[in-house]
């Protein structure tokens, strides 16, 4: 080959590498400035300024789509502004793209949580377990929602691996207890509460959700007493005062259940249960001082007939109540 040609052919070897060396480097530049992108989002996420934020995760989506962390971000964001419905397409495009991405199953069940929509949030949270499973956090997630989705037999799946994997969680062992109260096992619901109140130490809820299992079960004495304990750390607690109105009625105390029932009608007027169970008691009141032939035995009858009229006001459905009010108003 002539010298001439084979320069020729060298210049054009040279040129052609050069121009797939710039091409190359352009389409780097362009495949990379989506991650600058998502940098500065971050950045500006964190300054507090989120709209910002915003358009430039939409600028690195338009230029690579299926960038996950740019998704994810968003749903953050999203999170953090309340926009529950945007969070949730956010982290389910993350998730479409990196399903092996356990933060963002976790979050995406979080914010169905939050929105109620259980159903969706048992299934990110299922997929969460599937990813990582040692992680005690999304077993009570996936607990969680499998409860407020009324699959009781899943929750309690769920919630004892939650259990097993970190047994000092005091908020673990409390679903327990709703659940097994929701399966009508108050005995197991006993255990967990208390467990709950071993780990966590006396929270009133929890106490109050104890009382109920005892009051369920017709252990009265030890109803009382939990019930007595709440109200004397909080007198305004109107579910606890309730609740030991209809214990003192349980354990003939009639006239502490009066007491307690008005305390309970005083913290909260629109109770209907609390009204109903005090017409309940000053119905007892009236037969018992009948029976003695007492005058002021019409009096407790009237203030009996008042509490269930108001309670009938504010939930008419209660069909027995109904028969009884018009038994003795006729």
């Amino acid at each position: 080959m002539p010298d001439k040609t084979k320069l020729l052919v060298l210049r054009l070897t040279v040129l052609a590498a050069a121009i797939i060396f710039v091409s190359g480097c352009v389409k780097s530049a362009k495949k990379t400035n989506h991650v600058g992108l998502y940098v500065d989002a971050l950045s500006l996420a964190d300054s507090n300024s989120p709209d910002k934020a915003i358009k430039k995760l939409e600028q690195a989506i338009e230029q690579n789509p299926d960038f996950a962390m740019a998704y994810s971000l968003l749903g953050r964001i999203y999170f953090q502004q309340n926009q529950w419905t945007k969070s949730a397409l956010a982290y389910e495009t993350a998730v479409a793209v990196n399903p092996w991405s356990l933060d963002d199953f976790q979050n995406l069940g979080r914010v169905y949580r939050l929105m109620s929509d259980f159903a969706s949030a048992a299934r990110a949270y299922a997929r969460a377990c599937e990813i990582d499973p040692q992680n005690a956090s999304v077993h009570l997630g996936a607990a969680d929602s499998f409860f407020g989705l009324g699959d009781y037999e899943a929750a309690l799946s769920y919630g004892l691996a939650a259990r097993d994997l970190n047994p000092s969680d005091s908020e673990i062992e409390k679903l327990l207890g709703d659940i097994y109260v929701a399966r009508q096992d108050d005995e197991m619901a006993i255990d967990s509460y208390k467990n709950a109140l071993e780990l966590k130490g006396n929270d009133p809820e929890v106490m109050l959700q104890l009382a109920v299992s005892y009051l369920r079960l017709e252990r009265f004495d030890s109803a009382k007493e939990l019930l007595e304990s709440i109200i004397a750390e909080n007198p305004f607690n109107g579910q606890a005062c309730r609740h030991l109105g209809f214990t003192y009625l349980k354990l003939g105390e009639i006239d502490l259940a009066v007491q307690k029932y008005k305390e309970a009608v005083d913290i909260d007027n629109k109770d209907w249960r609390a009204h109903k169970g005090l017409g309940v008691a000053y119905m007892m009141k009236y037969r018992m001082l009948k029976s003695l032939d007492d005058e002021t035995a019409p009096d407790f009858r009237s203030k009996a007939l008042r509490h269930w009229s108001r309670s009938l006001d504010l939930n008419p459905a209660q069909s027995r109540l109904l028969k009884l009010y018009r038994k003795y108003t006729n």
